[in-house]
């Protein structure tokens, strides 16, 4: 049961947008965006699988980017700001004695939607957004 409620509220962190697209962007463009910060976030953390993930999800999502990388650059540094600041979640343990533990998953999960790295992905958005093809209508 633990594990399945676990699973619920690691699936609900990162399944759902983490900030609405700007009008003017390409969700393609948002998207990849939101993904940016969330793999920038996982990069950041102590745990080195989340490191090695993190690094291996940006390198994919920058190979099929468009635009220059000082375009995405203040994304990754609103994000390592933000982290600075808030740092990791923390969950309660197994037991109502049990020692919090770290939720870097989760932290990474919603980073975008906080004010400072929304600001960035706007900003991104509005530099990139020529650089993204229109979508078919």
């Amino acid at each position: 049961m633990r594990v399945a409620i676990g699973l619920a509220i690691l699936l609900t962190a990162c399944g759902g947008r983490a900030a609405a697209p700007i009008s003017d962007a390409p969700a393609a463009l948002h998207d990849d965006l939101v993904a940016y910060a969330t793999a920038s976030c996982l990069i950041l953390q102590d745990n080195s699988y989340l490191q090695d993930q993190g690094q291996r999800w940006a390198g994919a999502i920058m190979q099929n980017a468009h635009g220059g990388v000082e375009k995405w650059a203040p994304v990754a540094a609103a994000v390592k700001a933000q982290f600075a600041t808030s740092g990791v979640a923390q969950g309660q343990g197994e037991g109502p004695q049990a020692p919090t533990v770290p939720l870097p998953v989760m932290t990474c999960g919603r980073i975008a939607s906080t004010p400072v790295v929304r600001k960035a992905i706007d900003g991104a958005a509005k530099s990139l957004a020529a650089d993204y093809p229109a979508p078919a209508r």
